[in-house]
């Protein structure tokens, strides 16, 4: 894969397993006509459908979501990550 983009990204993952766009907007219940915004880079790719792709593909949600120059993440999805990392560490004391 020469360009490490995350529309590229998508692109090429989609054909490597053989789906249309319509059979991914499908498993991602949306329409086709937004995941090729997805794809085109019109719209950004929300964290939620990178992890059901990453699930479909059997590929690290990573592996769509870096680039080169960094992770493409909202700051909303950001927070929630770090939360949920705090909640983890937590539990994870709680049990030592």
């Amino acid at each position: 894969m020469k360009n490490n983009n995350i529309e590229n990204k998508l692109l090429y993952y989609r054909k490597l397993n053989n789906y249309s766009q319509k059979e991914i907007a499908l498993f991602l219940k949306i329409s086709q006509a937004n995941y090729s915004n997805i794809e085109n880079n019109k719209i950004s790719l929300k964290l939620k459908f990178a992890k059901n792709l990453s699930f479909l593909y059997k590929i690290p949600v990573s592996e769509l979501i870096n680039d080169q120059e960094g992770i493409f993440i909202s700051k909303k999805d950001l927070e929630t990550l770090i939360e949920a990392k705090n909640i983890i560490s937590k539990i994870e004391r709680n049990n030592l």
